[in-house]
Protein backbone atom coordinates (compact mmCIF):
# COMPACT_ATOMS: atom_id res chain seq x y z
CA UNK A 1 0.00 0.00 0.00
CA UNK A 2 1.33 3.45 -0.80
CA UNK A 3 1.77 5.47 2.37
CA UNK A 4 0.31 8.96 2.09
CA UNK A 5 0.33 9.55 5.86
CA UNK A 6 3.62 8.10 7.17
CA UNK A 7 3.31 9.49 10.71
CA UNK A 8 -0.27 8.29 11.10
CA UNK A 9 0.43 4.80 9.75
CA UNK A 10 3.57 4.56 11.89
CA UNK A 11 1.69 5.52 15.04
CA UNK A 12 -1.11 3.05 14.26
CA UNK A 13 1.48 0.26 13.96
CA UNK A 14 3.56 1.39 16.95
CA UNK A 15 0.52 1.55 19.25
CA UNK A 16 -1.03 -1.66 17.94
CA UNK A 17 -4.28 0.03 16.97
CA UNK A 18 -6.51 -1.96 14.65
CA UNK A 19 -7.37 -0.08 11.49
CA UNK A 20 -10.85 -1.61 11.65
CA UNK A 21 -11.35 0.12 15.03
CA UNK A 22 -10.47 3.47 13.47
CA UNK A 23 -12.81 2.84 10.52
CA UNK A 24 -15.65 1.87 12.86
CA UNK A 25 -15.02 4.92 15.04
CA UNK A 26 -15.46 7.33 12.13
CA UNK A 27 -18.29 5.32 10.55
CA UNK A 28 -16.63 4.11 7.34
CA UNK A 29 -15.74 0.70 5.93
CA UNK A 30 -12.29 -0.83 6.28
CA UNK A 31 -11.86 -0.39 2.51
CA UNK A 32 -12.73 3.30 2.71
CA UNK A 33 -10.10 3.75 5.43
CA UNK A 34 -7.55 1.89 3.29
CA UNK A 35 -8.29 4.31 0.44
CA UNK A 36 -7.83 7.30 2.76
CA UNK A 37 -4.54 5.98 4.17
CA UNK A 38 -3.32 5.35 0.61
CA UNK A 39 -4.12 8.95 -0.28
CA UNK A 40 -6.76 8.04 -2.86
CA UNK A 41 -9.44 9.82 -0.81
CA UNK A 42 -8.89 12.68 1.61
CA UNK A 43 -9.77 12.61 5.29
CA UNK A 44 -12.34 15.22 6.28
CA UNK A 45 -11.34 17.63 9.04
CA UNK A 46 -14.05 16.10 11.27
CA UNK A 47 -12.49 12.65 10.71
CA UNK A 48 -9.03 14.03 11.50
CA UNK A 49 -10.24 15.57 14.76
CA UNK A 50 -12.23 12.49 15.75
CA UNK A 51 -9.36 10.06 15.10
CA UNK A 52 -6.89 12.36 16.80
CA UNK A 53 -8.96 12.88 19.96
CA UNK A 54 -9.90 9.21 20.35
CA UNK A 55 -6.67 7.42 19.42
CA UNK A 56 -3.86 9.99 19.50
CA UNK A 57 -4.77 12.76 21.98
CA UNK A 58 -1.09 13.35 22.74
CA UNK A 59 -0.23 14.25 19.13
CA UNK A 60 -0.78 17.37 17.03
CA UNK A 61 -3.36 16.58 14.31
CA UNK A 62 -1.54 18.63 11.66
CA UNK A 63 1.65 16.64 12.24
CA UNK A 64 -0.15 13.30 12.61
CA UNK A 65 -1.96 13.77 9.31
CA UNK A 66 0.89 15.38 7.38
CA UNK A 67 1.30 13.94 3.90
CA UNK A 68 4.45 12.22 2.69
CA UNK A 69 6.87 14.36 0.66
CA UNK A 70 6.73 12.11 -2.41
CA UNK A 71 2.93 12.08 -2.27
CA UNK A 72 2.69 15.86 -2.50
CA UNK A 73 5.09 16.11 -5.44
Amino acid sequence: MPVAYPILTGEIAKRGIKKSAIAKHIGISDRALYNKLAGQVSFTWDEVLSINSCFFPDLNPQELFSRSEQDSA
